[in-house]
C-alpha cells in the first residue's frame, strides 16, 4: 500500500503555525520583560527605597548624613542623630507625592506622625535600563523649615563664644557693635561696654552656649524675653593701693551720711563735675542713728572691671558699726558699686550704684 504524502502546502502551513506560536510566546515573554523593566524603573520605587533605607530602617546617623549639608556646622553629629532618633521613636515615615505634573521635577513629602518632616526631589539620572528606560535618582533632600531654628547671643566685645562645644568664628558675629553706657553721668563716655551679637542659623535643637572672657573666666548667660546675652565678667584683680583707696572713700561716705565727717572728707574722692558730687553734697543726712563712736568691719572689694587705662568700676562691701554706751551696736551694711575716672592723674568717683 502506498503511503500518503503531505502536500507541501500543508507542511508549510504547519511550520507557519508552529513559528507563529513560538514567536507569540517569545513576544509575550519579551513584552512581559519590557513591561517589568519599565515598571521597575518608575521613580516611585526609588522614593520608596530611599524612604525605607534612610528613614524607616535607618537611624539618626543616616538622617544626619542625608541632611548634613542643610544643618548648621555648629551642630554636632551626635546631637543631630539623637534629636532625629527622638523624633522618630516608634513612628513610621510615609510618602506623599506633591508633584503637580506641570513641572519636570518630581517631589515627595516625607511625613512623620502626619507632620511634614522633609521633601525629596528626584530627577532622571544619566543611566538607563538595558532597554533604554530612564532611571531616577535623588537630586535633593531638604528638611522642613519648621524643624530648623535660629538663635542669637549678645556678648561683650572680645569674649569667646562656644556653641555645643564648638568655638564660633568671627563670621558668626554681626558687624554692628552696640555701646552700652555704665552709669547715668559719663564724662567723655569713658565708662561703657561694647557688645556684639553672634547669630547661628539652621540649628536643629536648642543650643548649649558657653561664653568666656578674654581672661578665660566663664560668663553668666541670661535668657530674657528680649534674647540671650552673656553678662560682663569681673575677672581682673584690683591692686592693693586702689582697693585701699576705694575702701577709704566708702568709709568717708558712710561717715558723712552719719554726720561723723564734713563733706570735704568725702569730696576729695569725688569728681566735682559729676552729678554724684552734687547729690552727695546736698544729701539730707539729718536722719542719723544715735551713737557715741563707730568702727568698720569686713571691708571687701570685688567685681573689679577695668574699662580702659583711665576708668574702672568696683564693688565695695563693709559693715558700719555704730556704738552707743548701754545699747546694742547698730550695724549698717553697705554694698555699693563705684565708677571712677582718672583726672589729672588721680582717680575720682563720678557715679555709683547701691546693691542693697
Amino acid at each position: 500500500m502506498k503511503a500518503k504524502r503531505f502536500s507541501v502546502f500543508y507542511i508549510f502551513l504547519l511550520v507557519l503555525v508552529v513559528l507563529t506560536l513560538i514567536l507569540t510566546e517569545c513576544g509575550k515573554s519579551y513584552l512581559t520583560d519590557v513591561l517589568k523593566e519599565y515598571e521597575d524603573s518608575q521613580y516611585k520605587y526609588v522614593a520608596e527605597e530611599i524612604l525605607e533605607s534612610n528613614f524607616n530602617s535607618g537611624d539618626g546617623k543616616a538622617l544626619y548624613e542625608l541632611f548634613s549639608s542643610q544643618i548648621s556646622k555648629m551642630e554636632t553629629p551626635e546631637r543631630v542623630a539623637a534629636y532625629f532618633d527622638e523624633i522618630k521613636g516608634e513612628k513610621k515615615f510615609t510618602l506623599q507625592s506633591t508633584s503637580t505634573g506641570l513641572e519636570k521635577k518630581i517631589e515627595y513629602a516625607v511625613k512623620c506622625d502626619n507632620k511634614r518632616f522633609a521633601t525629596l526631589t528626584l530627577d532622571k539620572s544619566e543611566e538607563t535600563t538595558e532597554k533604554g528606560f530612564a532611571l531616577y535618582e535623588l537630586k535633593d533632600a531638604k528638611l522642613s523649615e519648621n524643624l530648623l531654628i535660629d538663635r542669637s547671643i549678645t556678648v561683650p566685645l572680645g569674649y569667646t563664644v562656644q556653641i555645643n562645644g564648638i568655638t564660633a568664628g568671627d563670621e558668626y558675629a554681626g558687624e554692628d557693635v552696640v555701646t552700652t553706657a555704665i552709669g547715668d553721668d559719663i564724662p567723655g563716655d569713658l565708662l561703657s561696654v561694647q557688645y556684639t551679637t553672634y547669630t547661628f542659623d539652621n540649628l536643629l535643637c536648642e543650643p548649649e552656649f558657653t561664653v568666656t572672657s578674654p581672661g578665660g573666666t566663664p560668663a553668666k548667660i541670661t535668657e530674657t524675653e528680649n534674647g540671650i546675652y552673656a553678662e560682663l565678667v569681673f575677672d581682673k584683680t584690683i591692686s592693693d593701693e586702689l582697693a585701699e583707696y576705694v575702701v577709704d572713700a566708702t568709709e568717708a561716705y558712710a561717715c558723712y551720711l552719719q554726720k561723723d565727717a564734713v563733706f570735704g572728707k568725702v569730696a576729695k574722692y569725688l569728681d566735682p563735675d559729676s552729678q554724684l558730687y552734687q547729690n552727695i553734697r546736698t544729701s539730707p543726712n539729718w536722719m542719723v542713728i544715735s551713737h557715741n563712736s563707730y568702727s568698720f568691719e569686713d571691708a571687701a572689694v570685688s567685681e573689679y572691671y577695668e574699662y580702659n587705662d583711665n576708668a574702672f568700676a568696683c564693688r565695695v562691701t563693709l559693715t558700719h558699726v555704730l556704738k552707743y554706751r548701754g545699747l546694742q551696736d547698730y550695724r549698717d551694711y553697705i554694698d555699693i558699686t563705684w565708677y571712677l575716672t582718672k583726672k589729672d592723674g588721680k582717680y575720682l568717683i563720678y557715679d555709683s550704684f547701691n546693691n542693697n
